[in-house]
């Protein structure tokens, strides 16, 4: 199996609603995305010939995942969320689907990526410089 790696990093605040510690108050953290995309075979014809993918390509991508990210201040989309919001409006909010974990975080980005026809292997989202989680869809039964 052939398995490309590309990095991007971003800054974003966020904090954990109905957390009881530290992580409920607004912080932010600057992360660390690590994408591997695989393929067990390589492209035999055209420009892609001898690559799983163009790194330019995937490259891309994640400039667009960076864009989404860099610089808000992401909130779970629940009612406490839109009242800190509403409280905070003039700043760059990203309302998200879930809970502001890094772990949620993984698995969104995994399938954001996915949905642009990257075959994304694994995701690594590193909140701090010791502390990631990996999010991958392959059955490793």
């Amino acid at each position: 199996m052939f398995i490309l790696k590309n990095e991007i990093q971003f800054d974003l605040a966020h904090y954990l609603s109905g957390y009881n510690g530290k992580c409920a108050n607004i912080h932010g953290h600057r992360y660390k995305l690590v994408v591997k995309v695989a393929s067990e075979t390589l492209h035999e014809q055209g420009q892609l010939r001898g690559m799983v993918d163009d790194f330019s390509n995937i490259k891309s991508i994640l400039k667009e995942v960076e864009n989404y990210f860099d610089h808000k201040l992401i909130i779970e989309d629940n009612e406490d969320g839109r009242k800190v919001g509403e409280v905070l409006s003039g700043f760059d909010i990203l309302y998200f689907p879930h809970r502001t974990t890094a772990e949620e975080m993984s698995r969104f980005i995994y399938h954001m990526i996915k949905q642009k026809g990257i075959n994304v292997y694994e995701v690594e989202l590193y909140e701090t410089p010791t502390n990631s989680c990996i999010y991958t869809e392959v059955d490793n039964k």
